[in-house]
């Protein structure tokens, strides 16, 4: 078979490595690499967001290990939350202690005596799992600040995701004993050079089809199997599987039926803008990340690039990226880069976390696609639009193509399943 792959992600180009068909992805963009790009700026290498590479899966971890070889290496999390004023351990239940006595006694009395009943929504699920204390003073206000999004009107189809702390990690957290939650997470692998786009270039198979700047705009079904075309030139294929976002897949579908497309269009997700501030010190090598629910600071969080390698800044400096959530009409989103970047400058500046004195580089990069939203609809929404894709017999694959809210090892893992379930045709 001669099967197009439409997008050139993660999703697209590790198929294609374990597919053993012929193969071509095609691209949007002039570079692959989706949501695992790296850019860089004066010598300050940076990620579309915070990055690494872990996986409860051993088996996997060893896998993508295997595809960086030499290049890759282990760091231990030191996550931080800024909380009145003061850096609380991530995640917030296992950092009670770093809390002043009252707020450590609301985060515990709210856990203990916890009434809440089943939950029917996001927001009452926060509650449910962590009590009043935890959940009024960061799980709310943080995951309001990420997704925009009224949280009693998303659905909990990803919350497993979050597990619920034991009872006796919340106590001892509370009187200070030091306590860890994701352990799984503990420690990371990351690049030692060339950022989280070493990945890609790793994973992309030697002497492949793949063809970059390439918009799909229409995709047709054939007789033979399908039609793709940039409105230019036209591609034939037996079969395709999608890694693009498939609200936008069906747009480029003229028979999808009007259910179909509506269901596509009601599909919700969020941009992420990330703002690179580099600075003339070292002052940014101690933490991973810090997450931030303080709703008057434009970001969410700020990961520490240097951090996760020391080659991600040059000699004697450091730097931050500044991760901010919107979507079109929000006034995140409209903001002009330069308003924004000087916007979180000042904000960090403010909070002590930099000194606008020592900033020597600025950069940003805006993505459209990287949140999923789980709206109530979501579920029937994603039923209507997978049902017709299975139905014309396109696969989909991927954060965006299966619109789920998945990591980077998951991508890995479902990549491999599609291709071997592909591999077994013909």
């Amino acid at each position: 078979m001669r099967i197009g792959i439409l997008g050139g992600g993660l999703a697209g180009l590790a198929l294609q490595r374990f597919l053993r068909h012929d193969s071509e992805v095609l691209e949007k963009q002039e570079t692959f690499g989706g949501l695992c790009r790296s850019y860089n700026k004066d010598g300050f290498l940076y990620d579309i967001g915070g990055h690494i590479l872990y996986s409860k899966n051993a088996e996997l971890s060893h896998l993508i290990r295997s595809f960086l070889g030499h290049n890759v290496h282990n760091r231990r999390r030191n996550n931080k939350i800024l909380f009145g004023g003061r850096y609380v351990k991530y995640p917030f239940e296992n950092g009670l202690g770093d809390l002043e006595k009252q707020d450590i006694y609301d985060c515990l009395i709210g856990y203990i005596n916890n009434s809440y009943s089943a939950p029917s929504n996001f927001r009452e699920w926060i509650s449910y799992t962590f009590g009043e204390g935890i959940s009024s003073k960061y799980l709310i206000p943080y995951n309001e600040k990420i997704w925009k999004f009224d949280l009693s009107k998303m659905d909990t189809e990803w919350v497993e995701r979050v597990p619920r702390p034991p009872l006796e990690d919340i106590i001892k957290s509370a009187v200070g004993i030091e306590t860890e939650g994701y352990t799984h997470q503990l420690f990371f692998d990351y690049p030692l050079l060339g950022g989280i786009e070493s990945l890609i270039r790793a994973i992309i198979k030697k002497d492949s089809q793949n063809t970059a700047g390439y918009e799909v705009k229409i995709i047709r079904r054939t007789a033979g199997g399908f039609t793709v075309s940039n409105g230019i030139d036209e591609r034939s294929y037996d079969k395709i599987v999608i890694t693009f976002p498939i609200n936008e897949a069906i747009s480029c579908m003229d028979n999808a039926p009007q259910n179909v497309q509506g269901a596509a269009r009601r599909l919700r997700h969020n941009s992420v803008r990330v703002v690179l501030i580099g600075l003339n010190n070292e002052s940014l090598l101690d933490k991973t990340a810090v997450y931030i629910p303080d709703s008057s600071i434009a970001a969410h969080r700020i990961c520490f690039m240097g951090y996760f390698s020391r080659s991600n800044a040059p000699y004697g400096k450091s730097s931050l990226i500044a991760e901010v959530s919107a979507f079109k009409g929000h006034e995140l989103y409209e903001m002009s880069d330069a308003t924004l970047i000087e916007r979180l400058v000042d904000e960090l500046d403010e909070k002590g976390i930099i000194d606008r004195n020592d900033v020597i580089t600025t950069d940003i990069t805006n993505t459209e696609y990287a949140y999923i939203i789980y709206d109530l609809e979501y579920r029937e929404n994603l039923r209507i639009v997978r049902d017709f894709l299975g139905s014309l017999g396109i696969e989909t694959l991927g954060r965006f193509g299966e619109y789920e809210y998945i990591n980077m090892d998951e991508v890995i893992k479902r990549s491999i399943m599609v291709a071997n379930k592909m591999n077994s045709i013909g």
